[in-house]
């Protein structure tokens, strides 16, 4: 494989190939969700719960206020990651065997993705690296001492040494055991909700984060003690109580490793490997690819809406009187809708908050401020107040929505997403088509992660929207791909990468809901 167009490409569904696949998912080796260093002491951070102030419209995109001058402690740390990567609840059948729902979505409930804290200065927590072990929410030391300096230095860091820096590292397996050779993607799309609940959790508690997606992943991975482990990096999140900053450069890291622990526990009795999955990551970690900022951000790419926008409205006029609940409980009960009423109406308000959460740019070291977007949201419009039935394109520099074909779309929806109800169910649907070639000639093979980043990030600021006003979401990793730009009639150089639905839930009255954790419970997550 000498691409990364050829893995999306052989990893397309189509009903023939989904047909001919007989892949049966093997129950008695489910990976374990959970991830531990064994070997490692463990630090309760505790649950003295910092305030996180205001609703989700306060925090995203984060105000233009001023830099925070309250040190990051451990209770800082423990409410960051309670807020964004912590169990949320625990569901069960009666008489079945519980499962853990998480803050942070992922396909199929698998969560490949695994947090690390690396410590600079934080009140309460020696400096060092550390494991997030989400099932009982604590730290485990995977090994002390200073290591930021040289990962900031790795990493382009200009500004002051940020008190921590959070890596996002994956577990291919786990979704591939699964969903074969197409989880790859699968994984991308999880680590872009990670980073936009990492994000959202932040700015609530006044801090700012700056994503870094380009580094020398051999190397870092080899300084971080990973290169042993099935874990593969896949970001950094630089949070500080001023915004972080780094120029573009990276640099290799000369100095040994950090002598962590590299002692996991197995996640399945046996593991398949998926050489597509093996082969596509690897092109992505080929050398970063050198930006300027005098590309054109033009160049070769088919923004593909209507040139003709009489009929197109901006969506930031619109918004009035929008009740949100408060930004813990949103956070914390924000679930994957599994059905859809199929009735309810989305008030036109909420609709146009919604889209505006999907306008908003976030600061990335490979984000370009003024530059295209890397993903384009088609909506499939079935039951918005005021807003006729069709299908819309989203203009997300502009804010403008244009219409691109009226009628009803539930049943195309539904088919587009492998027959799924919840896409002809929901108040309406997206396909996130993403700029393709367009990604791959600015970062190079890199550039395939970005787009599913972007698409993931887009996601959850989907779920959580939804959440704050009263309604439900849900993604769709399953569609059959070609078909749908068949159907939009979308260029060539885009490609479908994510679908998404938002609407009112069904509750299966057999679930019983049980609490996340049996020792710990912020109050103020139940406040609506």
């Amino acid at each position: 494989m000498k691409s990364i167009r050829e893995y999306h490409e052989a990893t397309k569904h189509s009903w023939e190939k989904l047909y001919r696949n007989r892949h049966s998912i093997d129950w008695s080796n489910e990976p374990n969700p959970f991830r531990t260093y064994p070997d490692c002491p463990r630090i309760d951070p505790g649950s003295n719960f910092e305030k996180m102030e205001g609703v989700l419209s306060h925090v995203w995109p984060f105000p233009n206020s001023r830099p925070g001058n309250t040190p990051v402690t451990l209770n800082t740390l423990s409410t960051l990651l309670y807020y964004s990567m912590a169990v949320s609840a625990w569901k069960s059948y009666p008489g079945g065997r519980p499962w853990s729902l998480r803050v942070n979505p992922s396909s199929g409930d698998l969560h490949p993705t695994e947090t690390h804290l690396y410590v600079h200065t934080v009140n309460g927590l020696p400096s060092g690296a550390y494991h997030y072990y989400v099932k009982d929410h604590q730290v485990e030391q995977r090994a002390t001492g200073d290591f930021v300096p040289y990962i900031w230095q790795s990493l382009g860091g200009t500004s002051d040494i940020p008190p921590v820096i959070i890596g996002l590292n994956s577990i291919f397996w786990r979704e591939a055991w699964k969903y074969q050779s197409r989880a790859l993607r699968y994984c991308y799309l999880d680590l872009g909700h990670a980073m936009a609940c990492i994000m959202v959790a932040a700015h609530a508690l006044g801090l700012y984060t700056l994503f870094i997606g380009e580094f020398y992943d051999d190397n870092i991975r080899r300084y971080l003690c990973l290169d042993k482990t099935d874990e593969y990096p896949l970001l950094f999140l630089a949070i500080d109580t001023q915004q972080p900053g780094v120029n573009g450069y990276q640099k290799k890291i000369q100095k040994g490793t950090i002598d962590a622990s590299m002692h996991i526990n197995k996640l399945s009795n046996e593991e398949t490997d998926y050489p597509l999955i093996r082969h596509g990551h690897e092109l992505t970690c080929k050398k970063c690819y050198k930006r300027t900022s005098q590309q054109n951000p033009g160049s070769g790419v088919n923004m593909s809406f209507p040139e003709d926008d009489k009929e197109s409205m901006k969506i930031d006029s619109y918004i009035s009187d929008i009740a949100e609940n408060s930004l813990k409980w949103t956070i914390r009960k924000r679930r994957s809708a599994l059905d859809f009423d199929g009735r309810t109406l989305l008030p036109f308000n909420v609709f146009s908050f919604l889209t505006q959460l999907l306008c908003f740019p976030y600061k990335a070291d490979f984000f370009i401020p003024e530059d295209l977007p890397l993903v384009i949201p088609y909506l499939y419009i079935h039951r918005v107040e005021d807003l006729e039935k069709g299908v819309y394109y989203l203009h997300r520099t502009d804010k403008r929505l244009f219409p691109v074909a009226k009628g009803d779309m539930r049943y195309i929806a539904k088919e587009l997403s492998l027959n799924q109800d919840i896409a002809g169910d929901s108040a309406f649907a997206v396909s996130f088509i993403s700029n393709f070639d367009y990604a791959l000639e600015k970062y190079g093979e890199r550039g395939y992660r970005y787009i599913h980043y972007e698409a993931g990030l887009m996601g959850q600021a989907l779920y959580l929207g939804a959440t704050a006003t009263g309604f439900d979401a849900t993604g769709i990793g399953a569609f059959i791909d070609d078909d749908v730009h068949t159907f939009l009639k979308t260029p060539s150089e885009q490609q479908v990468v994510y679908h998404f639905t938002v609407g009112k839930r069904i509750d299966d009255p057999r679930l019983t809901t049980l609490p996340a954790y049996k020792h710990i419970h912020d109050d103020e997550e139940d406040r609506r």
